[in-house]
């Protein structure tokens, strides 16, 4: 985790411009984006920039490409550090996703094509009763319990509950994995403070805590991207 990651001024611009941005709901086109709930909540996105092996700006996301490309640089205070594994993958991406009040994330773990993610809190402002927190279980995710990664990658292999593999989400609370879960029962969890970077492994299960009706009108927004073996 790191704080104030941007200087102010940068940190104004980035939070300035994504009220300008082109957006639309991340259960889109008629597909269930199952980690982050039921369709019909308030969960909206932006197009992705992508980085390294392809190379991608969609439009108005500049300043969302000049963030992704901060973070590869080689002069970023993460590129030797914890989050090198992240921001040095083949292929880095970043986008826009903003959530309204009764929006979280369940529990899941990224695919084994994911080497880890990050989350940028880009909106102005945050209260810490406003909920929105992002939840780290303790410990690597226990291979066999869940869905495979890759019966999920396209191709006609089917989930097989006892093998072992990478594990991803949700899995509908399943007893295996509510069972192990439970039997960790610890782990930390992170604030939507303005201008926080946070990364993590893409083998740890983690979710977000729903926003909270406190928030009223108010969205919680991050750049959130992922580093692609």
């Amino acid at each position: 985790m790191i704080d104030d990651f941007l200087d102010r001024d940068a940190f104004g611009r980035l939070s300035t411009s994504i009220q300008f941005v082109d957006y639309e709901p991340i259960h889109s086109s008629m597909k269930w984006n199952k980690p982050y709930g039921p369709p019909g909540l308030p969960i909206i996105q932006t197009a992705g920039v992508l980085r390294g092996q392809k190379e991608s700006t969609p439009d108005r996301l500049g300043l969302i490409g000049d963030f992704v490309d901060r973070l590869r640089n080689s002069g970023s205070p993460i590129s030797d550090g914890p989050g090198a594994n992240v921001v040095g993958s083949r292929i880095l991406t970043g986008k826009l996703i903003a959530m309204g009040a009764g929006a979280g994330l369940f529990w899941h773990a990224d695919t084994d094509q994911v080497s880890g993610a990050y989350i940028f809190y880009v909106h102005p402002r945050w209260d810490s009763s406003w909920g929105g927190e992002l939840m780290v279980m303790d410990g690597a995710a226990e291979l066999g319990v869940g869905e495979l990664a890759k019966s999920t990658s396209g191709g006609a292999a089917r989930p097989d509950y006892e093998a072992v593999g990478a594990v991803i989400g949700p899995d509908f609370r399943t007893s295996l994995a509510e069972e192990r879960r439970m039997q960790i029962g610890a782990g930390r969890f992170y604030t939507a403070r303005p201008n926080r970077l946070v990364l993590i492994n893409g083998q740890v299960e983690h979710r977000v805590n729903p926003v909270l009706p406190a928030a009223g009108d108010q969205f919680r927004c991050s750049i959130v991207g992922f580093g692609i073996k």
